[in-house]
C-alpha cells in the first residue's frame, strides 16, 4: 500500500513531468502586446524551425492578412487594423497553433462563400420563373425611366419585385452602369401580381447611379434579371438579392481556396541540432 505522502509526492513529480514536456513542445510563442513584440517573437518562433516551415510561417502570416482584409469596415488605415486584428487572434499562440487556427478560419471563409454562392444560384434558377419579356430604358423629364414586361410563371402571389439592371452602349458594345432597384406592386397598383398574371410597369430609377447615364439613349441598351421576388411585405420567396453572391466573393472564393492549396499541410518539425564531431576516445596509458 502506498502512503498518502508518497503518493502526494508522485503526482506532483507527474504534474511537473507534464508540465516540462508541454512547455519543451510548444516551443515559442506569439507576444501580441505591440506591433516590435509581435514582430520579435515571430522571428523566435521562426528561428525553432526547420527553413522550409519558416518559409511556410511566412506564408501563413501574409494569408491571414487577407483573410482578415475583408472584415476591415474602412479603407482608412486598413492594414494597421488587420494586423492589430491579427496580433490580438494570434497571442499566446505557437507555430503549431498558429497553422491549426488558419486551417480552421480558412476552412470556414471557404465554407460560407461556398454556402452563399449555393443560395444565390438555387434563388436564381427559382427566380428564372419571373420572366422580363421586355426591358426599354429612357429619359423623361430629365429623369431616367424603365418600362418592364413581366410574366409571373411561378405558382406564388408577388407583391414586390428586385431587379438588377445593367444599362449597355451597343456600338461598339460597352459596360456603363449597374443597379439595383425594385417595384412595389402591392403599394404602386394596389394588388399584387398573381401565378401566370403579366404586367407592363413604367418608373423612374431615382439612384444617383443613374445621373451617369449619358443623355443620348438612342445607343443604350439595358437588361435586367430579377433578384428577388417578396410574398407578404418584405418576406422574400426567393432572395439572391439580400446576400447574394457577388463577383468580389468570387475572386475572394477562388483566392482562399488558391492559398490553402499552396500552403498545404504544415506539421512543424524543430530545427535539427547542428552536427558536432565525436570526442576523440580516451586512451590509458600504461607504465
Amino acid at each position: 500500500m502506498v502512503r498518502p505522502g508518497v503518493m502526494i509526492r508522485l503526482s506532483l513529480a507527474v504534474a511537473f513531468a507534464a508540465l516540462v514536456f508541454t512547455a519543451c513542445e510548444s516551443g515559442p510563442t506569439v507576444d501580441g502586446t505591440d506591433a516590435e513584440t509581435f514582430d520579435a517573437s515571430i522571428t523566435e518562433i521562426k528561428a525553432a524551425l526547420s527553413e522550409e516551415d519558416q518559409a511556410k510561417v511566412d506564408e501563413v502570416m501574409k494569408a491571414f492578412e487577407y483573410l482578415y482584409s475583408d472584415n476591415v469596415i474602412s479603407s482608412l488605415n486598413a492594414s494597421e487594423a488587420i494586423r492589430n486584428r491579427i496580433r490580438s487572434r494570434l497571442d499566446g499562440m505557437d507555430a503549431r497553433d498558429i497553422f491549426t487556427d488558419w486551417t480552421d478560419r480558412v476552412d470556414k471563409a471557404i465554407t460560407a462563400l461556398e454556402e452563399k454562392k449555393e443560395n444565390t444560384d438555387s434563388a436564381m434558377k427559382n427566380l428564372r420563373s419571373v420572366r422580363v419579356r421586355g426591358a426599354e430604358y429612357y429619359v423623361q423629364r430629365g429623369r431616367s425611366v424603365v418600362k418592364l414586361n413581366i410574366h409571373n410563371r411561378t405558382d406564388h402571389t408577388i407583391s414586390k419585385v428586385y431587379f438588377r439592371g445593367t444599362l449597355w452602349r451597343q456600338e461598339p458594345r460597352k459596360w456603363l452602369l449597374e443597379d439595383d432597384f425594385n417595384y412595389n406592386i402591392r403599394y404602386t397598383e394596389g394588388r399584387d401580381l398573381g401565378p401566370g398574371d403579366r404586367a407592363e410597369w413604367n418608373f423612374a430609377l431615382l439612384s444617383p447611379v443613374w445621373k451617369r447615364a449619358p443623355e443620348d439613349v438612342d445607343n443604350l441598351s439595358l437588361s435586367v434579371i430579377v433578384t428577388r421576388i417578396d410574398g407578404a411585405p418584405e418576406q422574400p420567396i426567393y432572395d439572391a438579392y439580400t446576400d447574394r453572391f457577388t463577383t468580389k466573393d468570387r475572386r475572394r472564393l477562388q483566392r482562399l481556396i488558391s492559398l490553402k492549396e499552396s500552403i498545404g499541410t504544415f506539421e512543424p518539425e524543430p530545427e535539427p541540432e547542428p552536427e558536432h564531431e565525436p570526442e576523440p576516445a580516451e586512451t590509458s596509458l600504461r607504465n
